[in-house]
């Protein structure tokens, strides 16, 4: 908060040694300024994405404006040092609440959904991590309903991987459903992406948005965690935050009550 107790966007690094448990602050390592952007690290190359979100305006007329930010910076984590990278093709609008997972068999990342203002989105552009190119590629397939804040995990099937979309929200509704994009080839044999809705058994997790999505050590398993409903408060008008995990087997596709 600012000597005038309004909150205001952070822009600063932080840490956090998982063998020590101990967290640090590296120097003079501040980014850009901004709040429910995506990070995506590359462990091949020690590297930290940092996509959209919202930031606040310090060139524009009305200064300390907050607008929606469709700036790409790297973090090179053995250094310690932001950069812009040289990037080129589609860049895909400013958005915030957005995924951007990291596919590691073809060093992509997907970018799906988000908000901008009033407008949710459902749209995909791939970052090519190598050459830096972005492109909105071919899908066959309904897309899921436009969303913000829900989780998108990269699945290895065989030699590729599929990305598995759960929950999210828009305006109106909250989501607990399962959605899968994955790389195809078409009737032409040209490479494109595809969406597909897979029926899923067992009692499924109420609608929520928020939540963590986490691949267990299997490769099949992802762990739902928490989250909230925005569109159920209690009679109170108190929010409804979940405290409960899940189980979805990606194999047999099945929910499962998790720990």
């Amino acid at each position: 908060f600012d000597k005038n107790g309004n909150p205001f966007i952070l822009s600063d690094v932080h840490v956090y040694n998982t063998q020590k448990r101990t967290w640090d602050k590296p120097i003079n390592c501040r980014g850009e300024s901004r709040r429910w952007h995506s990070s995506t690290f590359l462990p091949e190359r020690q590297l930290l994405l940092a996509f959209g979100g919202e930031t606040t305006d310090i060139h524009g007329k009305n200064k300390n404006k907050v607008i929606t930010s469709d700036s790409l910076k790297v973090l090179d984590t053995e250094i310690m040092l932001w950069y812009p990278p040289a990037v080129s093709g589609d860049t895909p609008t400013g958005r915030s609440g957005h995924s951007a997972t990291l596919i590691p068999s073809t060093n992509e990342v997907v970018l799906f959904g988000g908000v901008k203002g009033s407008k949710w989105l459902n749209t995909v552009t791939i970052l090519d991590t190598v050459r830096w190119i972005w492109t909105a590629p071919k899908i066959i397939g309904s897309a899921p309903k436009p969303r913000s804040y829900h989780s998108a995990t990269a699945v290895k099937i065989g030699d590729h991987h599929k990305l598995v979309i759960f929950g999210g929200n828009n305006k109106t509704s909250c989501f607990n459903t399962v959605h899968v994009l994955e790389m195809t080839t078409s009737g032409e044999n040209e490479t494109c992406w595809k969406w597909s809705h897979p029926s899923v058994q067992g009692q499924a997790p109420f609608p929520r948005t928020g939540h963590s999505a986490t691949l267990l050590e299997d490769g099949k398993t992802i762990c739902i965690y928490g989250g909230w409903d925005p569109n159920d408060a209690t009679e109170s008008g108190e929010e409804n935050i979940f405290q409960s995990s899940f189980i979805l087997d990606t194999e047999v596709w099945s929910w499962s009550m998790g720990p």
